[in-house]
């Protein structure tokens, strides 16, 4: 029976500083030799982004050490601390890419990462460009496109809101043009510039919750963190209790689109387990958050897999053809197989992939195929985080995160996986050897 419980009383106190108003924000200018235009700014960000004024005042003074070699601010002009907290707020203001009052705290651990990235404006420029084709006047009209006109030696473009002069020269393609038929179009931004039509996303598999629901209700669910442009190839740690400033689902969307989160470009991941009242923070640790059916119902134990694939499979059309597929899964087993160096795979984005066999004194074994985007993007043959972190050997027991399916060999059918993310415990792991002599030489 686990004693250890979130439902306390004040367990949400001291969650949030208290201190990051504006009186607050006096008291620290007077206190610190910032000036108050700069704690302003210093301030603001801090809302925007859901900081506290500490890591925006960090964030500030690295700045201004790194680009200006200002190591006193109090030596300084007030003015020109001031310019230069509009330069670097300004330009994260810029970076954000929306409005922090959509962004919600969550807070939890990452379990893995998908195995490859995908277009997320492929079907929105297919269907706007079908809708251009049929009624080029309706596409411009509802904002779903712009189309470009030469005017002189430079572009322009027609959008809902007019038409805009811009500095592209028509001796070229226009900028994120795409043709439909002999006309060239573009997606627009909200102030009617032309727009990317390529955006790549990759989720990050999410077990946790809003910072609230998590801490006072106990509600923990798994969500997609929609990773997108540069974000694709962000390491993550899986496992590591986490804070997270996301988007989260609009109540509107979809069935497909209810459990994915929105990010920023600025997105960052504070690695953290204080949001937690100290006694209750071993529930965080994966063997218990990834596991205990109080949390939620993801993990099976190993000899249980083929009763969860029946339970949870799905099948659809996929490129035209009838497929089916297990669900998300959970899983610990003994690791009795690792081949821990990447090896050719056809089917894997990547070009690689690597492989491990979990085995159960039950069932027997259970093939699970690591994707090369999980082998680059987490360490999945590592365990634990930072300085004591170590590469684990056979015979070490893991947490896996993954699709589960089931193959066929020889008429016997059984569990396989397609992992996204592997957590090993280093109290549960033994050491990888490493080191010695590995030249012919040895054998003289």
């Amino acid at each position: 029976m686990i004693k250890m419980t979130w439902q306390e009383e004040d367990e949400y106190e001291n969650v949030e500083d208290a201190g990051s108003g504006f009186g607050a924000v006096q008291a620290e200018a007077s206190e610190d030799g910032l000036p108050k235009g700069v704690m302003l700014r210093l301030d603001a960000y801090a809302k925007r982004t859901s900081k506290t004024i500490e890591d925006a005042k960090k964030m500030y003074l690295e700045y201004i050490a790194t680009h200006y070699g200002c190591d006193s601010p109090a030596d300084e002009d007030e003015d020109l601390l001031v310019d230069w907290a509009e330069q670097v707020f300004t330009e994260t203001r810029k970076q954000s890419g929306g409005s922090s009052k959509n962004l919600s705290t969550w807070v939890g651990s990452f379990l893995g990462v998908q195995d490859r990235k995908r277009d997320r404006l492929a079907n929105i420029v297919q269907s706007n460009l079908k809708l251009y084709a049929d009624d080029p006047s309706e596409a411009i009209g509802s904002g779903r496109l712009g189309a470009y006109e030469k005017t002189g030696a430079v572009w322009s473009l027609h959008t809902k809101d007019g038409v805009k002069k811009l500095e592209a020269s028509s001796d070229e393609n226009p900028p994120y043009g795409l043709q439909s038929g002999s006309d060239w179009v573009c997606l627009t931004s909200y102030n009617g510039d032309p727009a990317p039509y390529k955006r790549m996303g990759r989720y990050g598999y999410f077990l946790g919750h809003e910072e609230e629901e998590l801490v006072k209700n106990n509600k923990v669910s798994l969500w997609r963190v929609d990773l997108t442009n540069e974000l694709t190839g962000m390491n993550i740690q899986q496992g590591r209790p986490c804070k997270i400033q996301v988007v989260p689902p609009r109540e509107k969307a979809s069935d497909n689109f209810k459990d994915v989160l929105g990010v920023y470009s600025n997105f960052e991941i504070e690695y953290t387990d204080e949001f937690l009242p100290e006694d209750v923070r071993p529930l965080l640790q994966p063997s218990k958050f990834w596991t205990l059916p109080a949390f939620h119902e993801y993990y099976v134990p190993i000899d249980e897999l083929d009763d969860a694939y029946e339970r949870g499979k799905q099948s659809g059309d996929i490129g035209g053809e009838r497929r089916q597929w297990g669900p998300l899964v959970i899983t610990r087993g003994l690791v009795t197989s690792l081949n821990s160096e990447p090896r050719e795979s056809e089917y894997d984005p990547e070009g690689y992939n690597y492989s491990m066999t979990l085995s159960s004194s039950i069932t027997g074994d259970v093939q699970c195929w690591i994707a090369g985007a999980v082998g680059n993007l987490t360490q999945p043959f590592v365990a634990g985080w930072g300085e004591e972190a170590f590469e684990y050997a056979e015979r070490s027991t893991v947490l896996v995160f993954g699709r589960l399916g089931m193959k066929e060999y020889n008429g016997i059918v059984s569990p396989k996986i397609s992992v996204m993310g592997v957590f090993a415990d280093p109290r549960r792991s033994r050491q990888r050897a490493t080191g010695g002599d590995t030249g012919v030489g040895q054998f003289e």
